[in-house]
């Protein structure tokens, strides 16, 4: 009997000193606490890399990154309520743009039913950066051009873009 519970006494004291090593070997996942300026960034490089991402796909199905782009603005066109003017348009676009912490737009020339400007800023460093997805930063600038082409004109406007050395050169035209 006194072997009995000698025994029983080294398997609870065994089975109780697994399962604390086993405890206190366990790591915890420690989640980062971001502050909104990483959260920003983060963000911002996720947007990018998405939009360059889906332009990677398109081409992998050969499609263009116009075509990408079409199809998207198509879509993001269908949650905005038009017509609108010029000054509203770009006053919205504006919103979406300084979601890039580095945009910038200078404006050329502006009326009421016309606006002219040029904007960086837009996501370029990391389509220029991420080589290995095949996509350059013409195809970037076509595919957000599209996207902007596509809601402009459900909006009753008319939407036109050039790059220039490292900014995109736009207007935005009232149809008539």
């Amino acid at each position: 009997m006194r072997k009995k519970t000698i025994i029983g006494t080294i398997l609870i004291i065994f089975l109780f000193s697994s399962t604390i090593i086993a405890q206190e070997k366990k790591q915890k996942v420690e989640v980062p606490q971001l502050t909104l300026e990483q959260k920003w960034k983060r963000a911002e490089y996720n947007m990018t890399s998405i939009i360059i991402g889906g332009i990677a796909y398109a081409k992998s199905l050969g499609k263009s990154p116009s075509h990408y782009g079409k199809y998207m603005g198509e879509l993001f066109a269908t949650s905005w309520e038009g017509p609108i003017s010029v000054t509203d348009f770009i006053e919205s676009m504006h919103w979406n743009w300084q979601m890039w912490a580095n945009f910038q737009i200078e404006v050329l020339e502006e009326s009421e039913n016309f606006y002219k400007a040029k904007i960086k800023g837009i996501g370029e460093k990391l389509a220029k950066e991420w080589t290995d997805s095949g996509v350059t930063l013409n195809e970037y600038y076509d595919c957000l051009g599209q996207v902007m082409n596509q809601i402009a004109e459900s909006l009753g406007l008319e939407y036109e873009q050039k790059v220039e050395g490292e900014w995109i050169v736009f207007k935005v035209t009232a149809k008539k």
